[in-house]
């Protein structure tokens, strides 16, 4: 059974700012219910304010707290200033409009120690890059519209071009707050960069997957040890969180990735206020494509294989919609296509497919007899696929040997009645692009 929350029901001060971390929390959280950890907490906070420090702050007002208990029928703690003069909102309430508390809140976790630092690192960080110019910490960004300037934590100018402003982002911003720095900058023609000091993939917070899935997937962090490795490599350096999409077993899933990067191999969309290094965007879109086609394939395969293939079939209509939309040819008529896509689909799957032949050797034979022009798709096919063996076992009079040694001595001729028809590359390269490559590979 879960110990109950330790915390009053109503806190007068809801959320506490750690000012080494600059994270924001809500105060029934850090109270917690393990009464132990909670007097050793008491005493931590009581030590820091005696020596004229503070560990948690009220992030409306920035004043140190420190523990109180209420002592009724049980102990209940809450957050008390430690200077109280009945003027905080956080106590008062309605004196800030809700944007003008979230305003105190931001800029209360640019105070902390964890920002300053990390303010530093990104500056110290950007002056080792020679591609970075104009590197200024807390410098007003003036825009067009007075009234909306910014004050990045930090901004350079890359390569002489792109202004680029860092943001570092500790504690919880709110939606609107990201929507509107990125309208800024993009307006201003800059790029904003969010950079993060931690991340914990199983645990995001909002905030960063709101800038995450806007950022095309992509998260960076800094600290103490990309600083190092920014000062030994003479570049900005940061460690880069993304989530990768992969086919697996005919679904996409995503897996995280991470590794350390160097700014100038990233990618700058100043017109989507993007930042990244890994295109999550264009490969989930490659994948979904990919599955689009695979899924029209089979269709189309099983149609061939199972229907009259009529050239007043509305899948047929559909598919050479579907094909043309991908610059794939398919002919008016099925019967135009029939020796080169029974041949191809009897090969891949070692049986007959399109024609009533009780096995795989008497569709070779038919190839081989009657559609020379396909012969050389569907040797690369044979290759491909395997097929060498299974023909050899099932030509029991040996006449697909026969056939064998006599196309081989006709190609060598350059016999034209061998040559295929090209309008069917596309075709070939869609439906069977394994032995498109075969073919290209071999001329």
């Amino acid at each position: 059974m879960t110990a109950p929350c330790l915390c009053v029901d109503d806190p007068e001060i809801n959320e506490v700012i750690h000012l080494d971390t600059g994270i924001i929390s809500p105060a029934r959280a850090v109270i917690g219910s393990d009464y132990d950890r909670l007097q050793k907490l008491r005493m931590e906070l009581a030590e820091a304010n005696a020596a004229g420090d503070s560990l948690y702050a009220c992030p409306i007002c920035m004043v140190g707290v420190y523990l109180s208990c209420r002592r009724k029928d049980e102990k209940r703690f809450f957050f008390k200033h430690r200077t109280e003069n009945g003027n905080c909102p956080a106590i008062t309430r309605g004196d800030l409009s809700k944007d003008e508390m979230l305003a105190r809140k931001y800029n209360a976790a640019k105070e902390s120690r964890a920002h300053i630092r990390l303010k530093e690192i990104i500056a110290d960080s950007l002056r080792r890059d020679p591609n970075f110019s104009e590197v200024e910490s807390e410098k007003v960004w003036r825009g067009m519209d007075r009234s909306k300037w910014r004050q990045p934590d930090v901004q350079a100018l890359w390569k002489g071009e792109t202004r680029i402003a860092f943001e570092i982002q500790l504690s919880t911003t709110f939606l609107h707050v990201i929507a509107e720095r990125r309208n800024f900058y993009r307006q201003e023609g800059g790029l904003l960069c969010w950079v993060f000091r931690t991340f914990d993939e199983s645990e995001a917070r909002m905030t960063q997957d709101d800038i995450f899935h806007n950022n095309n997937r992509n998260l960076f962090l800094a600290g103490e040890e990309t600083l190092t490795a920014s000062v030994a490599a003479s570049a900005l350096m940061l460690d880069c969180h993304w989530l990768e999409p992969a086919a697996v077993g005919g679904e996409v899933v995503e897996a995280w990735r991470h590794a350390r990067v160097p700014f100038s191999g990233l990618t700058l969309d100043q017109a989507g206020q993007r930042v990244f290094y890994r295109d999550c965007d264009a490969l989930k879109a490659g994948l979904a494509r990919d599955a689009s086609e695979e899924a029209l394939k089979q269709r189309f395969y099983l149609w061939w294989r199972n229907s009259k293939r009529s050239w007043q079939d509305a899948d047929w209509t559909e598919a050479k919609r579907e094909f043309r939309r991908r610059g794939v040819f398919l002919p008016e008529y099925p019967s135009d296509a029939l020796g080169l896509l029974n041949a191809l689909y009897s090969a891949r799957e070692g049986e007959s497919v399109g024609w009533n032949h009780p096995n795989f050797i008497s569709a070779a034979n038919t190839v081989a007899n009657s559609y020379k022009n396909v012969v050389r798709a569907f040797r690369a096919a044979l290759l491909v696929y395997g097929r060498g063996e299974q023909l050899k076992r099932e030509d029991k009079k040996g006449n697909w040997a026969k056939r064998v040694k006599e196309y081989k001595e006709r190609l060598a001729e350059g016999d034209k009645d061998y040559d295929r028809d090209e309008q069917f590359d596309s075709l070939i390269a869609f439906l069977f692009p394994e032995v498109w490559a075969a073919m290209s590979g071999s001329g």
